[in-house]
């Protein structure tokens, strides 16, 4: 298994990303998560590939 990192700060930069390995890769699960970061939120999603 391989685990796979993308931070941003652009919702619809995750997204995009995100669907870009979905459609190359097997995914096993996404784990998503927010975090406040001076006055901005930083988006991170965990992805889990089947490699």
């Amino acid at each position: 298994m391989l685990v796979e990192t993308i931070q941003t700060e652009d919702l619809s930069q995750l997204d995009k990303l995100i669907n870009e390995i979905i459609e190359q890769r097997t995914v096993m699960d996404i784990k998503l998560s927010v975090t406040p970061f001076r006055e901005k939120l930083v988006y991170t999603a965990l992805i889990m590939l089947d490699e």
